[in-house]
């Protein structure tokens, strides 16, 4: 019922932040608030600053004070990505949706993708142009957003890792070409000097020292070019064929998941793609001002899953679960097999040119 929506999409909005471990010192607090455009990314600026306070410093002692080691370089990885890559990726995100600092602190947006992104694998100066340009504007579609889903059985691993290596390989060269095409001969020379800028300092730091530019860059670009491949597959799994370009119908929310607490509330994911610059902290509740229209559009929303579960569960062939968390408000109320088969419609390839 509508109700019990509201009730558990009320626990996201009430619900305790975890996206950071502790408060910057006060002084450092102070300073950097005063220059947040908007108070409420408190949360995105305290977690920066752990990572600049644990990982900038883990960082340069394995360079500068360690003895060479594979075991140091993996556990460094290891601890790094536990504490911090899930809640790093979405910080970036929204940060790079809606810049952080304001006019004063402006030179400050650019820290985190140019300086702290590539310790996590993202390639300096790349994200933006990816993910809130190329991504949002074409809204999934298969024509021009190289990380598109719609061609893809998405139920079949294969396809996964024919889509997780087209962006591991070819968005070197297809990311630039995109913007070139699209005529933002601006971000085309600026993805162009990045990517140049950002292969020349992984090469030159290798052979600087080659253990450690391994754990710290190399295998970070692999693990998190799969984390990123497979969460946007996982948000962009369920396309509805009747309407894919509908936002309603090429994603879906999650509520009332441990996730949002971690992720900004990055559960509600059609409310991202409605409007990407809704503060992450409105999102739960622009979901509950229209849950009609929701319905009316036949949108899926899942309630106790993160977008990881939902993904590894349909490779899993598990619809059947989702079925079960499958919070559908539509009347009369489907049978359990009848949302599985509109799960598995949902799967299928999209053509738009057939639409």
């Amino acid at each position: 019922s509508q109700e019990s929506i509201s009730e558990y999409v009320l626990k996201d909005v009430n619900a305790k932040r975890f996206e950071y471990y502790f408060e910057p010192p006060s002084i450092v607090k102070n300073w950097l608030t005063g220059l947040l455009t908007d108070k409420r990314d408190v949360p995105i600026l305290y977690l920066f600053c752990n990572i600049y306070m644990i990982v900038i410093p883990s960082f340069c002692a394995l360079y500068l004070a360690l003895p060479s080691s594979h075991w140091l370089g993996a556990g460094y990885l290891v601890i790094t990505y536990v504490l911090f890559l899930q809640r790093f990726i979405l910080g970036l995100h929204y940060s790079e949706h809606r810049g952080l600092f304001q006019k004063n602190g402006l030179p400050l947006n650019a820290l985190a993708p140019y300086v702290l992104a590539p310790l996590f694998g993202i390639p300096s100066g790349l994200y933006r142009l990816h993910h809130c340009v190329m991504h949002h504007i074409e809204n999934n579609g298969a024509a021009f957003d190289l990380s598109s889903t719609e061609p893809y059985q998405r139920n079949n691993i294969l396809h996964f890792c024919l889509y997780w290596a087209r962006f591991s390989i070819g968005s070197w060269f297809e990311l630039p070409y995109y913007a070139f095409k699209r005529q933002r001969y601006d971000l085309c020379a600026q993805c162009l000097l990045a990517v140049s800028f950002y292969l020349g300092s992984v090469a030159a730091l290798y052979h600087f020292k080659p253990v450690q530019t391994l754990w710290t860059l190399i295998v970070p670009f692999m693990v998190t070019s799969f984390a990123l491949m497979f969460g946007n597959w996982s948000q962009h799994i369920f396309i509805d064929p009747s309407n894919p370009e509908s936002n309603y119908g090429l994603t879906y929310n999650c509520v009332d998941t441990p996730d949002n607490q971690k992720s900004f509330n990055d559960g509600y994911h059609i409310v991202h793609h409605i409007n990407a610059r809704c503060h992450w902290s409105e999102m739960p509740q622009k979901y509950l001002d229209s849950v009609q229209e929701y319905t009316k559009h036949d949108a899926l929303v899942f309630r106790g899953l993160g977008f990881f579960e939902v993904g590894v569960l349909v490779m899993a062939r598990q619809l059947g679960v989702l079925a079960d968390r499958w919070m559908d408000l539509t009347t009369p109320v489907r049978s359990r097999e009848e949302k599985i088969e509109i799960l598995r419609e949902r799967l299928r390839p999209i053509d738009r040119k057939q639409q």
